[in-house]
């Protein structure tokens, strides 16, 4: 089995892109269109919706602004991942907040009314054909527990009939049986390439579900130390993808469909290595040198 890939970016919209992907009179409304028609990607993972909540609306405005093939990937509400413990504890000033964790997790009853929002909302999208998957990106102190797991459990319960792929966050999820866990529960789980310092995960080639996914975070060695927006400034070289080039066909040896997300999106570098990765695995005759 060799999966159908898809190529496309960790978001579309960036106030950075301007002049770099996009021309300066284009207007924002009009950056999806832009991105699927005349950059031709056929994939994108919405991140805006885990800062705000979509709408029944704004799913629709983005099915009416892209060809009836191209498939979205959509990024969980924080609400749903990192806001699901019953207290949180103040942060110094400019960073978020952090759970207690010793508060639990939020039962069914208050984690319903997001979960149901973000249900209804992004509905429209799959029964249209359209949904790739659900990423579930959970905070580093989200360990393999099992009231973890079964929390797990309870957010595809209150996501019926939607895929969902899990990123992790903690390394925690790479011993035992944590994955052999995600494929029983049919729960897809999310590869990332990201810099190899302090706690970060390395690159796993688990696919447990369905979907196989690969998010490119870039390798920047300053990933602590950078702002938030800093932290994603990182151009792969071509020599750096060619040596994730194993990986990717790993993987899509194990499901029926594969996406593969770059997500180093300052100033529009998401978007070369997504065209570099495209030459590479989807013109490789063109490609070689």
């Amino acid at each position: 089995m060799n999966a159908e890939i898809r190529i496309g970016t960790c978001g579309y919209s960036f106030p950075d892109w301007k002049g770099v992907v996009y021309t300066p009179n284009l207007r924002p409304s009009l950056y999806l269109a832009h991105y699927a028609r005349t950059l031709g990607f056929n994939a994108v993972e919405l991140d805006s919706s885990f800062y705000h909540m979509p709408t029944i609306p704004l799913i629709e405005a983005l099915l009416q602004k892209t060809p009836p093939g191209f498939l979205f990937t959509v990024k969980a509400h924080r609400s749903m991942t990192h806001e699901v413990w019953n207290a949180m504890r103040p942060a110094a000033p400019g960073r978020p907040a952090f759970p207690d964790l010793a508060s639990g997790l939020k039962n069914t009853a208050l984690l319903a009314p997001a979960f149901t929002d973000f249900w209804e909302a992004v509905t429209p999208m799959a029964d249209a054909g359209r949904l790739g998957t659900i990423v579930l990106q959970y905070p580093p102190w989200f360990r393999d527990t099992l009231e973890n797991r079964t929390f797990l459990l309870t957010t595809r319960d209150m996501l019926p009939k939607l895929p969902l792929s899990i990123e992790f966050r903690d390394r925690s999820w790479h011993n035992g049986d944590a994955l052999a866990f995600l494929r029983q529960e049919h729960l897809g789980y999310v590869a990332v390439d990201e810099p190899q310092v302090r706690n970060l995960l390395p690159l796993v080639p688990a696919v447990t579900s369905d979907v196989a996914y690969l998010r490119l975070h870039g390798r920047n060695p300053n990933w602590f130390g950078a702002s938030r927006k800093e932290r994603y400034d990182y151009l792969y070289s071509r020599e750096e993808l060619e040596k994730i080039l194993p990986t990717i066909r790993n993987m899509v040896t194990q499901a029926p469909l594969m996406f593969i997300m770059t997500n180093n999106c300052h100033r529009g570098q998401a978007v070369q290595n997504a065209r570099d990765l495209q030459a590479m695995l989807l013109f490789p005759e063109q490609n070689r040198t």
